[in-house]
């Protein structure tokens, strides 16, 4: 009897742990995810998270979400705090966002052995490694690119007898006219931390003065009293001083674009184009055409160039990565938030722009105002912000 009890005692205990292990071990693991707040509006992201819950059962998941920019000071408050969290979005592997020191601090892991990933390998444009990478190592994965998009509502030009802004002298004398005509010049807005007026703002100074310079302006490394520099600052008041949105102020860009684009009540809009603005409505995109930014007089560049590269990729903390039990879920949470499943769904759903390459996307999903817009700039010579 005693013998048999325990075998059937070690039977038990056997299937015990073999349901362990099917589920992912009775451990909790919690994972610190860091992010830019989850927009009411995107459904890939909460549906890959809570898919993600649900197969690792064992994983605690704690989402940190903070608004816009606000990431940037959260990211850098926890990583000099030594509380790196987990996983997190951010931009690139850049000085300008303190990502430099923060590799220095040894708070970031390297990621170079996930290049050959089979879920990564050969899924990314050479670009995007390239920015991934710092001193030959990866330090993130790439997710999501940009490009600025320079965009002209050809119904209000056509309606109002207005040449199309194709050259600097036009694009002045179409500021004039649309202002003249009741139409606000440009969609804009100058809301303090979302200011959209910047993009407009780089464009020319990258004309008159070179991006490098630019980037180094922006930096504190050179004068913005340096003459050429004043005459891109002049220029840039011609085409902006009170040609904004009255309310421009108060507003961010996704209600600028609600309140002055749709309506056709805005003749020009210049912006960042990770993705087509939700709040942009189908009628109002079938007005809109997408044309290069006319170079400044005196550029110092012989063709239009666009700001392009990526916007958002994700890193892991170092300590995290090291942990054996963390490492294997945040593999694979790498690959639902940068993989080939989510781009997909990132692109056919959500009309983001992605590094991604061979992606198997339905074409009739693809907004054709995006696709020609982006023609342009992967045509033009890429500047960075």
């Amino acid at each position: 009897m005693k013998k048999a009890a325990l075998l059937l005692f070690l039977s038990l205990l056997s299937l015990c742990l073999l349901a362990g292990c099917a589920s992912g071990g009775s451990k909790k693991v919690t994972i610190r995810f860091a992010t830019q707040s989850i927009d009411q509006n995107s459904k890939v992201l909460p549906a890959s998270l809570e898919q993600l819950k649900k197969d690792y059962p064992n994983m605690v998941l704690e989402v940190e979400e903070s608004p816009g920019n606000d990431l940037i000071t959260k990211i850098n408050t926890d990583i000099m705090g030594d509380n790196t969290p987990d996983i997190f979005t951010f931009w690139r592997p850049e000085a300008k966002w303190s990502v430099d020191k923060y590799i220095e601090m040894g708070a970031l892991a390297d990621l170079s052995e996930l290049k050959n990933d089979p879920e990564f390998k050969d899924l990314f444009a050479d670009y995007a490694w390239r920015t991934a990478t710092v001193d030959g190592k990866v330090w993130c994965i790439p997710r999501f690119s940009f490009f600025v998009e320079f965009l002209v509502n050809k119904t209000v030009f056509e309606a109002n007898g207005i040449p199309l802004p194709t050259d600097w002298s036009s694009l002045v004398n179409a500021t004039s006219a649309l202002k003249n005509a009741g139409v606000i010049p440009w969609a804009i807005d100058t809301k303090e931390g979302l200011d959209d007026s910047s993009r407009l703002f780089n464009a020319i100074i990258n004309r008159r003065v070179g991006n490098a310079k630019g980037l180094e302006l922006l930096q504190g490394i050179r004068s913005f009293t340096e003459p050429d520099v004043v005459a891109a600052l002049d220029l840039f008041i011609e085409l902006a001083a009170n040609n904004a949105p009255p309310d421009a102020s108060s507003l961010d860009l996704n209600q600028v674009i609600s309140k002055y684009l749709n309506t056709g009540k805005a003749g020009m809009v210049i912006g960042h184009a990770g993705q087509i603005n939700p709040n942009l409505t189908d009628e109002a995109m079938e007005d809109l055409i997408p044309l290069s930014f006319p170079l400044t007089p005196d550029a110092v560049i012989s063709a239009p160039s666009a700001e392009q590269d990526l916007t958002n990729l994700v890193y892991i903390s170092a300590k995290a990565f090291a942990d054996p039990e963390k490492k294997p879920i945040l593999i694979e949470f790498l690959h639902r938030l940068c993989g080939k499943a989510a781009g997909k769904d990132y692109v056919e759903i959500e009309r983001q722009m992605l590094p991604h390459l061979g992606l198997d996307i339905d074409q009739s999903k693809i907004v054709p105002l995006q696709s020609a817009a982006m023609q342009i700039a992967e045509s033009n010579p890429g500047d960075k912000w």
